[in-house]
């Protein structure tokens, strides 16, 4: 079989001292299942000379030099303990299958602290969840997937970027057919050389499908949310009668007895939704009424995958799998302020092809090949191609900025690893290389932006003449005269983007990593490994990235197990800087802002407006982003099988990406004067006048630290239990400050940041073998940023703050924090002030299953119902609020998730 040049030349001495047979014995290679023949990770096998092992994620083991005749236990967590013997000549490889059997309330794991060898394969707060365990989670692949990013920010993650990785592959990939999943593990222990970015990067899940079968078994199954059992949107005044139909297949079997299987899933999903638009818009006489419109939004979603296994030897397999997710939805982008006008519908498509390849070269070396590539697309398309309108704090109408936007991605992943045992190390090397593609058409902001963002203007008496006195207006009142022709209605700014739309680049990602787990004693393990990790578009070689690790447990039974981890990380440039630095920074595309332009003629230069050029380019010398992070964790066992962790971890970064302009006008602070934009525009810039230079700098930072602990019972028979509490203090700068000249106020919790949260996750058995299951999560509000919806020190970026104020006058405003005034520049109110409501989520899950064929055990037929309600305590789950503070929406709640859902579910298997 191939092996990759990489693997030769770095690899080959330890290849010829390796491929030594086992002289007083047998080595053993074997796999885990579950009852239902999907693998096992993470079971521990022990063999009664002190040789023990953990199986890997693909449920595979190893034992290296075990007598013949030898007996083999194998445990695992929520599964009974099973036995089998290695059976063999000496200097064989013997072939072993255990299958476990799920526990019972009896069922006690007892682990010799003479012959078990520490597992500190997981990290702080993993969650491994098994077939039976997955069972439980929601069907539908958006909650699926909601709730794996709720488990995985338990550990310091932010829920909106966790990645999902299937099969070993690095490259993130979309979530695939819940029927098509084996096992999931979250937040592993990325201290391994490995991984390259550290957790509060979004958590990581790794998922891992199920294998094809020597015999056939199947499925059929279908799920249906009503619209009459499912509540109204918190915000709507109508009825939104949301509706949810899933139906689909799973089929595995073989394809050659013993030599080659199939696995497949394919499944189909509609739903009927609604985005309720919450704003305050202009009446046909002009005044201001509050609009509430609940606009329909279909989504049609398939999702597939199809793999074939190949044991072409008895020490080569190898994978082939394809898998698809295409998504349609109607009416994106409209919510809270947005009208229907401003959306757009959205294609989303992915399509993965992967290659596995997993050899045995020796006793004691092993070594996988993967190969990927991916083709991703998102296809938007406009309701509007009329200019956007954005009334700060009240509205936004026109068309959607994207406007026809096409982005087309091509993924190449190619990795290769060799894993060598002797004696005490387990040595693991390897190199992952990922190159993006990206072909897109990028027409963001051709249609152009109006942008009402309210501030002074001139006193209108009862004929709408000008007296001769200013005052602050809101924005809605600018817009007002806007339409009117008044004086004072001209438009804040208004943005167009024009050239060609064609945005094509290349990044190349190399990570080249090294790995060793030393078992000094039964009850100490040193982990050491050191990463390299490269980078183009923008270069950057130099990043070593080293990691350490220690295991120890004090005691012989293990009771007590003391881990201490620590190791600097690096992350990937964004595509979307990338992408902004090729539209803007080559003369590719030219982005012009005029600010108090004329309303029905923009372009057109008139007296007192001014238009100013826009650059992006990448600070000289841009590096991919560094990070270090440490952890230390205590497990303790305590009676009748419940296990207790607690972890504390701290980290960093010293290179945050921001985006500075760095040819502002250089226009001083000041507070209690209304702010005159074109005054601000005048003053003098570092460069050439009339043109903003935005630049992406690595000099911010991000520090902070979290605790975790972890309740959780899985040895039951009736009772699967997990409860966590975290806390969590980061504090970070600001991607955009409100001023290049000053940094006052720019360091806080940054946008992801839940302070502390609280999540319980039961199974429980009931009599008559109905299971109840139930998912309970508490988190504070995210933190969002107060703004005064201008642009008062010229530097072409709404994200103003206000000021502290003492007395109420003009421009100042009663909140929840006291007087803010809109009267300033740079304003002292620090960023992400504010703090949207709490969460709670609940749902919960009831089941039955009924076996139709009694005689049969060893293949059952069964039909399983389900019920299932998501948010069953109906609560307004706030996800936006109003952020500028001249509009009467500020702090007021505008957007939410769904309200109550239930869905009925129907499955047969055989």
């Amino acid at each position: 079989m191939y092996r990759s040049w990489i693997s030769v030349c770095l690899f080959l001495p330890a290849i010829l001292t390796a491929q030594q047979p086992c002289p007083t014995g047998v080595r053993v290679e074997g796999d885990v299942l579950d009852p239902s023949g999907a693998m096992v990770p993470a079971a521990r096998i022990k063999a009664a000379n002190r040789v023990s092992s953990v199986s890997d994620q693909m449920g595979r083991f190893v034992l290296q030099c075990i007598p013949a005749g030898s007996a083999i236990e194998v445990s695992a967590t929520g599964f009974n303990t099973a036995s089998a013997t290695a059976t063999g000549a000496v200097g064989e490889v013997v072939h072993v299958t255990v299958t476990l059997s799920l526990a019972n309330i009896d069922s006690v794991i007892q682990v010799d602290a003479d012959t078990a060898a520490l597992d500190d394969t997981n990290g702080a707060g993993t969650i491994s969840l098994n077939t039976k365990e997955i069972e439980q989670l929601p069907d539908d692949p958006d909650d699926l997937l909601a709730e794996l990013q709720m488990m995985a920010a338990s550990s310091g993650g932010d829920p909106s970027t966790v990645v999902i990785t299937v099969n070993g592959f690095q490259n993130a990939s979309a979530m695939p057919p819940k029927a098509s999943i084996a096992s999931i593990r979250i937040n592993p222990d990325i201290f391994s050389s490995e991984y390259q970015a550290p957790q509060w990067h979004g958590g990581r899940i790794e998922i891992t499908t199920k294998p094809g079968a020597d015999i056939f078994h199947g499925a059929l199954f279908f799920t249906d949310s009503n619209p009459a059992f499912n509540a109204r949107d918190p915000f709507s005044l109508t009825s939104t009668p949301a509706g949810k139909h899933r139906y689909g297949v799973e089929l595995t079997g073989p394809i050659r007895h013993n030599r080659a299987d199939f696995a497949m899933a394919l499944e189909k999903r509609d739903i009927d939704e609604f985005n309720v638009v919450n704003a305050i818009t202009l009446d046909s006489n002009f005044n201001q009424v509050p609009l509430h419109d609940a606009v329909e939004a279909l989504q049609h979603l398939w999702i597939g995958s199809l793999s074939a296994n190949w044991q072409m030897t008895p020490k080569d397999t190898a994978t082939l799998a394809f898998s698809s997710n295409v998504n349609s939805l109607g009416n994106q982008g409209i919510g809270g302020l947005t009208l229907s006008t401003a959306g757009y519908s959205n294609l989303i498509s992915e399509y993965d092809l992967r290659f596995n390849n997993t050899q045995t070269l020796s006793a004691n070396l092993l070594h996988e090949t993967r190969v990927g590539y991916s083709w991703k697309r998102n296809e938007e398309t406009p309701n509007s191609t009329e200019p956007s309108v954005q009334v700060a704090g009240y509205f936004t109408d026109g068309g959607s900025m994207g406007q026809d936007l096409n982005t087309r991605e091509r993924d190449l992943e190619i990795d290769d690893s060799l894993m060598l045992t002797r004696g005490k190390h387990t040595l693991k090397v390897g190199a992952q290389s990922l190159g993006i593609f990206e072909h897109n058409y990028y027409p963001s902001n051709f249609n152009g932006t109006f942008v009402f963002g309210g501030g002074s203007a001139p006193v209108l008496d009862a004929s709408n003449n000008p007296t001769g006195q200013t005052t602050t207006i809101t924005a809605a009142e600018q817009y007002r005269r806007a339409q009117l022709s008044l004086p004072g209605g001209t438009p804040t700014t208004y943005q167009i983007t024009t050239g060609n739309p064609l945005v094509s680049f290349t990044q190349w990602h190399l990570g080249l990593f090294a790995q060793d787990t030393i078992k000094v004693e039964p009850n100490l393990t040193l982990d050491a490994g050191l990463r390299y990790q490269l980078q183009t578009t923008p270069a950057s070689f130099a990043d070593f990235l080293a990691r350490l690790g220690l295991s120890w447990s004090p005691d012989k039974k293990q009771r007590w197990v003391f881990h201490l981890r620590g190791g600097l990380f690096s992350g990937p440039t964004s595509l979307s800087i990338m992408t902004d630095v090729a539209r803007l920074g080559s003369g590719r595309q030219q982005e012009m802002l005029i600010y108090s332009p004329r309303y029905t003629a923009p372009l057109t230069p008139v007296a007192g407006s001014t238009q100013i050029n826009t650059i992006y380019n990448l600070f000289p010398h841009f590096r991919q982003d560094p990070a270090y992070q440490g952890s230390a964790v205590v497990e303790h066992d305590l009676p009748c099988h419940w296990h207790l962790e607690a972890d504390y971890n701290l980290g960093g970064e010293w290179n945050n990406i921001r985006e500075i302009n760095i040819n502002a006008p250089e226009v001083a602070s000041s507070t209690g004067v209304a702010p005159d934009p074109m005054t601000a525009l005048s003053a003098p810039r570092p460069g050439p006048p009339n043109v903003n230079i935005y630049q992406y700098q690595d000099y911010g930072h991000a520090r902070g630290w979290w605790i975790a602990s972890t309740l959780t019972q899985h040895s039951s028979k009736w009772l699967n239990s997990q409860i966590v509490y975290w806390y969590v203090d980061f504090r970070a700068n600001s991607m955009t400050p409100q001023s290049t000249y000053s940094s006052q106020g720019e360091s806080a919790r940054p946008d992801w940041m839940r302070r502390d949260g609280l999540s319980v996750n039961e199974v429980i058995t009931l009599p008559r073998r109905i299971e109840f299951s139930s998912y309970f999560n508490w988190q504070p509000g995210t933190p969002y940023n107060i703004t005064t919806g201008t642009d008062a020190n010229g530097d072409g970026t709404f994200n103003d703050r206000p000021s502290f104020a003492t007395v109420p006058g003009a421009g100042v405003y009663s909140t929840r924090y006291g007087l803010l005034t809109t009267n300033t520049v740079n304003g002292d109110v620090p960023y992400n002030l504010g703090r949207l409501p709490q969460i709670i989520q609940f749902s919960a899950n009831l089941s039955k299953a009924f076996q139709l064929n009694r005689a049969n055990k060893d293949s059952p037929r069964l039909l399983t119902f389900n019920v299932r309600a998501a948010n069953v305590l109906n609560q307004t789950r706030v996800t936006a609020v109003g952020t500028v503070v001249s509009s009467p929406t500020h702090g007021q709640a505008l957007t939410a998730e769904e309200a109550r859902r239930v869905e009925l579910g129907a499955r047969f298997s055989f």
